[in-house]
């Protein structure tokens, strides 16, 4: 008998789908980017089921577990936890001349929450969360995503110097 895998109850977030079954990887533009609980694991802990957050009739099929492979899931931490307000939020830059300022955006939009126009980042095939303790974070966006957190950050850096 088999002891229970101390990752099942955590919260993970999907970031890629190269080594997750073909039937998984048809939904990848669906999926990535996902939140979710890990409930169990498949094919001797190779496979994650994770159950997504939200409700079964918004996903495809009516489908709210999915198996994914762990190395195409970012495991938040070992604990089951919350979804703290920025989990949902992506990271667009925008830039003025040297300067690329972090800002938080809503999936599939081109303004952040400050009002500026940003652009995302994506890395391979997934856009990165925003972070608001990032060095180069927006102090408006980091007000607005965790109004606590503001304090003690400190404001938005050059990515080069100033010619």
């Amino acid at each position: 008998m088999s002891t229970p895998s101390t990752r099942v109850g955590c919260r993970a977030e999907i970031m890629g789908m190269l080594h997750s079954p073909t039937s998984t990887r048809a939904w990848a533009s669906f999926l990535l980017g996902r939140h979710g609980t890990v409930e169990a694991e498949l094919r001797n802990g190779t496979l994650a089921v994770l159950a997504l957050d939200g409700d079964a009739h918004e996903m495809p099929g009516e489908v709210k577990r999915w198996a994914i492979h762990w190395d195409d899931l970012l495991i938040h931490n070992d604990e089951v936890r919350p979804i703290t307000r920025f989990d949902g939020y992506r990271l667009g830059l925008s830039d003025q001349r040297e300067v690329a300022v972090q800002h938080a955006v809503q999936a599939n939009q081109k303004v952040s929450l400050c009002g500026e126009t940003v652009r995302p980042l994506p890395t391979l095939g997934c856009c990165l969360p925003f972070l608001p303790t990032a060095a180069w974070a927006c102090p408006a966006c980091v007000r607005l995503v965790d109004p606590g957190a503001a304090e003690g950050i400190a404001p938005a850096m050059p990515l080069l110097p100033p010619r």
